[in-house]
């Protein structure tokens, strides 16, 4: 994919805002196996905040190996450059940063929970897609897709984010009703169906 930075630019100088949407877009093209070309002809301001806002996490997710294969910048001032290079100059305090708030964060049980589940969504997503829709929730082709695609190695990265990768799929209302009667893994399952069906 070729984009003209330029045409993504509403300030005089690019900040840290179209820094993540550049990374997003980026994130995007790689799951889908596409390069990104960005042009920067025409562009004379840059922050250090953006350089780090596009840099600094897509290093970190797809490491620098993979960004030389998949990624290329190119038309760069000298005055973008030398910002550019500046910036590439603070990984090392970024990736302490980041490292000590994973460190601070990072929950065991939470990591077990991502991994199970991702290594079981990946299987479906790839052996049996339809199945991936009924069981987990994920109907969203280009999600499917994605997941499909991850490596043993992904899965480490993501499951060690402390954030939890999936959402309850049962409503309140399901467990108001369940506070109410007896129910059968049959009840549970029409209502997961329910959900479902209903985009949930």
């Amino acid at each position: 994919m070729y984009l003209l930075v330029q045409s993504i630019q509403s300030r005089t100088q690019l900040d840290a805002a179209e820094g993540k949407n550049l990374a997003r877009l980026a994130r995007e093209c790689f799951f889908n196996h596409q390069p990104l070309i960005l042009d920067f002809v025409n562009v004379e301001q840059v922050t250090a905040h953006f350089c780090q806002a596009l840099l600094c996490p897509l290093t970190n997710e797809f490491g620098a190996d993979y960004l030389n294969q998949w990624l290329q910048i190119k038309n760069l001032s000298s005055h973008v450059r030398q910002i550019i290079q500046s910036a590439m100059g603070e990984l090392d305090d970024y990736f302490d940063c980041l490292e000590r708030a994973q460190a601070q964060s990072a929950d065991q049980e939470i990591t077990t929970l991502n991994c199970l589940w991702l290594i079981k969504a990946r299987d479906l997503c790839r052996d049996n897609p339809l199945f991936a829709g009924f069981m987990l929730g994920i109907s969203d082709k280009a999600l499917i897709e994605a997941i499909g695609r991850l490596s043993i190695e992904d899965i480490e990265h993501i499951a060690q984010s402390g954030w939890l990768c999936f959402a309850p799929r049962i409503s309140n209302h399901f467990f108001e009703y369940m506070n109410r009667k007896q129910h059968t893994a049959v009840d549970v399952l029409l209502t997961l169906r329910e959900g479902l069906n209903h985009g949930g």
